[in-house]
């Protein structure tokens, strides 16, 4: 029998929680094969969520900040607390229920069949009638972006519907200050951490996303948190990157040395040699500035993970 934590991020959620708590209470209560345990992490709620949570008192696990810390110290003090805690997988749910709670267990099934450390409950985004043109095909460029990167199939990296292994749970980290979605797939390879998905059921519609305002802003946040993420976890991709970067240089040379080296003479090409030449120079400094700042940004990442104290404190209601 698993011990499994299934972990509710709150902040304001006054008109969802009683809800997705009882649809948890459910599963626990009617679970034979394994054991679950809910925790329940306020994030500086200022409305009447924690009144709520009260109720439940008798069946749930609680932690909480004062002040709003975000969602990616919500994870990483969640992460701490099923670590600590020698749980061996954990669910993250929303507390707007927007993902199936019915298809916990078999996202869990799924995962110990094959072995998974990070399993996603993927949208099927063509049948989410809630969703704009825009976001879909955004939603699928960027996954597709990710499984490239990755080198896995993966058709929703912004699912928070996930369960996590014991091993996920000692290696995953968020240095984000948006959302922890993105960074943990992109950890996924350097972590040596299997990856892997099942369709859920359903999708729900509930309130507007707290993390940006529209779809401009979600793109701009999730563009640079795709950098970092790079940075970290992805030299390699970066390096590829960087010399494809270093081809046009390289052809400008080429049209003035080619002649030259054939000929021993080429009067002409003047301005190609010159212009690659500044070109390569300028991408050298360029390149230089950039592996200082991705070491300086590495050890600073590595440093906050290792001393890291978790924002949200156990406590009773």
């Amino acid at each position: 029998m698993s011990k499994i934590l299934i972990a509710i991020p709150i902040y304001n959620e006054q008109a969802s929680i009683k809800k997705c708590i009882e649809s948890l209470i459910s599963i626990k209560n009617n679970s034979e094969k394994d054991n679950y345990e809910i925790l329940c992490v306020d994030d500086g709620s200022t409305d009447s969520s924690l009144d709520s949570v009260r109720n439940y008192k008798n069946d749930i696990l609680f932690c909480k900040s004062r002040v709003n810390q975000g969602l990616s110290e919500v994870f990483n003090s969640i992460m701490h607390y099923g670590r600590d805690n020698d749980f061996d997988y954990l669910i993250i749910f929303d507390a707007d229920n927007q993902y199936p709670s019915q298809d916990i267990t078999n996202l869990v099934e799924k995962v110990k069949k094959l072995g998974s450390d990070i399993h996603i409950g993927s949208r099927n985004f063509n049948e989410i009638s809630h969703f704009s043109l825009l976001k879909k095909l955004l939603q699928k460029i960027g996954s597709r972006f990710i499984s490239f990167v990755v080198k896995n199939k993966i058709i929703d990296a912004t699912s928070g519907f996930r369960v996590y292994s014991k091993k996920s749970m000692e290696k995953l980290f968020s240095t984000n200050s948006f959302t922890y979605t993105l960074e943990t797939l992109l950890q996924s390879n350097t972590h040596k951490l299997k990856v892997t998905y099942s369709i859920i059921s359903n999708s729900y519609e509930t309130r507007d996303s707290r993390l940006f305002k529209n779809n401009w802003e979600y793109l701009k946040k999730s563009f640079f948190v795709i950098i970092k993420s790079l940075l970290l976890y992805k030299n390699s991709f970066l390096n590829k990157l960087i010399s494809l970067l270093v081809l046009p240089g390289l052809y400008l040379i080429s049209r003035f040395l080619i002649p030259y080296i054939t000929y021993g003479t080429n009067p002409g090409n003047m301005q190609s040699l010159i212009l690659g030449t500044s070109y390569l120079i300028f991408l050298f400094l360029l390149l230089v500035l950039f592996y200082i700042f991705s070491s300086n940004y590495q050890t600073k990442s590595l440093l906050m993970k290792m001393n890291y104290m978790p924002k949200h404190k156990k406590t009773d209601l």
